[in-house]
């Protein structure tokens, strides 16, 4: 058995509610045409990684615009089809399933007017996809934009912490971030198998205002990353929390002070550069 990634699919990998509305009885949020399939930034990347990290991936959606009279059946297989299409081509990736649910009990056309335990939050299409794709469910992960998502996967039998809500205030801010997320705890495992030692260290701002700039913030995670990458180390997270830049990597706390002490001389020239103000604070951890 093999762990997998499950992948809500409207606002989690394409974009949908910010398109125009399609014709009634389909709403906002609804993508009906496959024409109109666009993976959101960070995806594609993410995908890759995911897949190139042994992780199935499968995607499973609510449909409720079939049971509303909004699509058939066809439109919906006809934009999942292309979503498939657009994902091989600017991931390399095949998805290994995609589940998706036309039922609602709100519903307008009878075949589908009911509840279903496939609609989301309750978990059939994620228990069905693991029996039928031989999944791990204790590997595995689930990346949507709504609590419906994360209560699905957590009544499938994923650990709360594995099912990651994207959005601003969220579990995880975009995709890529989750990407991460999941990639981090996968490393880790694999060095603590193999014996091998991680540290997680953190520096906090001087200002926790500075951080709240997303040039800042971008260009202090790429420094972690890119140094980290110099001096041969294992960089498995870098993220901004708060007023803090925290860094999960494979070594010791030393190895790791002393990445921060590089990335605190890099930006803090940078940032006083610019802004002619100090970046970090004195005696941190």
């Amino acid at each position: 058995m093999t762990p997998a990634v499950f992948l809500d699919r409207d606002d989690t990998l394409i974009e949908c509610t910010t398109l125009p509305a399609p014709p009634p009885p389909a709403k906002a949020g609804d993508l009906v045409d496959p024409r109109l399939v666009r993976l959101l930034p960070g995806v594609a990347d993410g995908l890759a990684r995911l897949h190139a990290a042994g992780f199935r991936l499968v995607v499973v959606s609510n449909q409720g615009v079939v049971a509303r009279g909004g699509a058939t059946l066809e439109q919906v297989e006809a934009v999942n089809q292309r979503l498939r299409e657009v994902i091989l081509t600017e991931a390399g990736v095949d998805l290994a399933g995609v589940y998706f649910c036309p039922f609602h009990p709100a519903g307008t056309v009878p075949r589908f007017h009911r509840e279903h335990s496939w609609r989301k939050p309750a978990p059939g299409m994620i228990l069905a996809a693991a029996s039928e794709l031989e999944i791990d469910l204790s590997a595995s992960w689930l990346i949507g934009d709504a609590a419906r998502d994360v209560d699905a996967g957590t009544a499938a039998g994923i650990a709360r912490e594995r099912c990651l809500q994207v959005g601003e205030g969220r579990d995880v801010p975009e995709f890529a971030a989750a990407a991460d997320v999941v990639l981090a705890a996968h490393d880790i495992g694999a060095i603590v198998a193999e014996g091998g030692e991680v540290v997680t260290v953190l520096m906090h701002a001087a200002d926790a205002g500075a951080l709240c700039d997303a040039r800042v913030r971008s260009t202090v995670i790429a420094a972690a990353r890119a140094i980290g990458e110099r001096a041969g180390l294992i960089v498995l997270h870098a993220a901004i929390e708060g007023d803090a830049l925290i860094v999960t990597l494979g070594g010791s706390r030393l190895t790791g002070l002393g990445l921060l002490a590089e990335v605190r001389r890099a930006t803090e020239r940078w940032h006083r550069g610019r802004t002619g103000n100090g970046l970090w604070r004195g005696n941190d951890e």
